[in-house]
């Protein structure tokens, strides 16, 4: 009975992480990006695999070697990614306001870089954004 009940854990955990799934990894190529770019688009880890992915096919096409121009080119990349889609009403920064687009575009460039980790850039993030855009009250219940 332990082994049926353990598979059918399985079987349902393995079932659930193919429905949130969240990119793990930058991106392997541009095929990837145009066959499902909702995945890259939709989180805030997407968009900055995603950067990493872009800042580094930027810096091999300019050749910059030197690190803080290759960071300020990761801040750049991920800022423009972030402004395009929310001017374009796509992807999680849909309704952003433009600030705050350009608050996650460079959180992101952060992450890219490796200087800090997505969950505390993201939560900042939720805290920030709490301030200024205060939740729609509840309708009354009659």
């Amino acid at each position: 009975m332990k082994k049926l009940f353990v598979f059918f854990c399985l079987m349902f955990f393995a079932g659930m992480s193919l429905f949130a799934q969240d990119p793990t990894a930058p991106p392997a190529g541009w095929g990837e990006i145009l066959a499902n770019p909702m995945l890259w688009f939709g989180s805030f880890a997407g968009v900055s695999l995603l950067t990493t992915f872009l800042a580094t096919f930027f810096n091999a096409w300019l050749k910059i070697t030197k690190n803080f121009p290759r960071q300020l080119c990761a801040w750049v990349v991920a800022i423009l990614i972030m402004v395009a889609t929310d001017l374009l009403n796509y992807g999680y920064a849909a309704e952003f306001p433009i600030w705050l687009a350009i608050a996650h575009g460079f959180a992101a460039g952060l992450a890219s870089n490796g200087w800090f980790d997505i969950p505390l850039l993201k939560s900042i993030l939720d805290k920030v954004e709490g301030w200024f855009i205060k939740p729609e009250p509840a309708p009354p219940v009659e």
